[in-house]
């Protein structure tokens, strides 16, 4: 471990995507959260490998991956499918290394359980397995770009795959707090599901929405990252600046941000800072 008072946020990638798409996240939490996107089969930076369709075969390559990574206090955050990677990697790491994390963010997703067989869509053909998902609106970011369909697909057959053969173990518990985070126009996951996160963790259950639908956290940016940057980050973040060295204006609705707020102060904390192009480590497995 470092001496420094730094998180290591790993970010788990949902059903399809690259964990590229976390990439500008880095330099907007600054150096006190290292956000660490962790690379699947088959995508992003490993895009030779083959796409994983089974939870254990996928666990078995990230776990020590992500174990080595653990320089310093971790917490770990996933979307849709990502959450159930979340969340099976803190278990895991509780059990194989007595490492418990900070926090765990499972976000767009419910309590994984068995699927419905209504639900198991990943050996349709193309068209129908887009339309099902586009009933649910969980057509993920360029599924429907025919220049990038060819890669996005299989990945996302791959991670649906995982989903309608997981079964969890109710003994998978984790002792760290969780966050259940959900988009407040989401079809697909209501707040009985992220509540029913409760039964995972021995410790608290937080639920926070988001305005947006399932991907809200391609939308909802700084407002997802204002609360990791609450409940992580310290010292606070700095207030970022918009053209001219103002302010981004206050959510509608909202009292203007306080750059100095902390919990407890009354004062809404300010978003964090716009990306530059400097990456963060990332994990490759």
């Amino acid at each position: 471990m470092t001496g420094d008072t730094s998180v290591r946020l790993f970010c788990l990638p949902f059903e399809g995507a690259s964990a590229g798409v976390y990439l500008p996240w880095a330099e907007a939490l600054g150096t006190s959260v290292v956000v660490t996107p962790v690379e699947l089969p088959g995508r992003g930076r490993h895009p030779r490998g083959r796409p994983r369709g089974r939870l254990e075969p996928l666990l078995a390559e990230i776990i020590p991956y992500v174990a080595r990574m653990r320089d310093r206090p971790f917490a770990l955050y996933g979307h849709g499918f990502g959450a159930l990677l979340a969340y099976e990697i803190a278990a895991r790491l509780e059990w194989e290394f007595d490492a418990v994390a900070e926090r765990l963010y499972v976000s767009g997703a419910g309590v994984p359980y068995r699927h419905a067989p209504e639900h198991a869509v990943s050996q349709l053909p193309d068209a129908e397995l887009l339309r099902r998902l586009a009933r649910r609106g969980r057509i993920p970011p360029g599924a429907l770009d025919p220049t990038r369909a060819s890669r996005v697909l299989p990945a996302l057959r791959a991670d649906l795959a995982v989903l309608e053969s997981y079964r969890r173990d109710p003994r998978h518990v984790v002792h760290c707090p969780v966050t259940a985070m959900g988009g407040s126009e989401d079809r697909s996951v209501s707040g009985a599901d992220l509540a029913g996160w409760r039964r995972c963790t021995r410790r608290s259950l937080r639920v926070d929405s988001f305005p947006g639908g399932h991907y809200f956290p391609l939308t909802a940016r700084w407002e997802l990252l204002d609360t990791f940057s609450r409940d992580l980050m310290r010292p606070r973040v700095r207030a970022p600046r918009a053209v001219g060295g103002a302010r981004p204006p206050a959510t509608a609705g909202s009292p203007p941000c306080d750059p100095g707020a902390g919990p407890g102060t009354g004062n809404k904390s300010c978003p964090v800072s716009p990306a530059s192009p400097s990456w963060p480590a990332e994990v490759t497995v």
